[in-house]
């Protein structure tokens, strides 16, 4: 069943603000992307965890391997992340776990 904001044959837009529900409207800058250009300035409550000296070096973990095109796209969004300073490089040994759930049209 196809929903409409009350003109005939028109579609809502999840994207467009005005066919969002009133109570969510006031957050939608939050979803904004192009609200966050950049890392916030360094400020006096930015701190470092160091782990303690007896934290083992491996983790037994269960790997997941990526294909291919997960692995391409995962180090092409890293990059432009990285090159736009909305990411650092980490300096933890340990990573955390990336998976995919591909869209509608098979993109990732």
């Amino acid at each position: 069943m196809e929903q409409n904001n009350g003109e005939i044959g028109k579609k809502l837009d999840k994207t467009n603000p005005e066919d969002l529900p009133e109570y969510i409207r006031p957050f939608t800058y939050l979803f904004n992307k192009k609200k966050f250009e950049k890392l916030p300035e360094r400020c006096e409550w930015d701190y470092e965890i160091n782990l303690i000296e007896e934290i083992p070096k491996e983790l037994n973990t269960k790997a997941y391997a990526m294909i291919l095109k997960e692995e391409e796209a995962l180090n092409q969004w890293l990059d432009e992340q990285l090159k736009a300073r909305l990411i650092v490089k980490s300096k933890s040994q340990y990573a955390a776990l990336c998976f995919y759930i591909p869209k509608k049209d098979g993109s990732l």
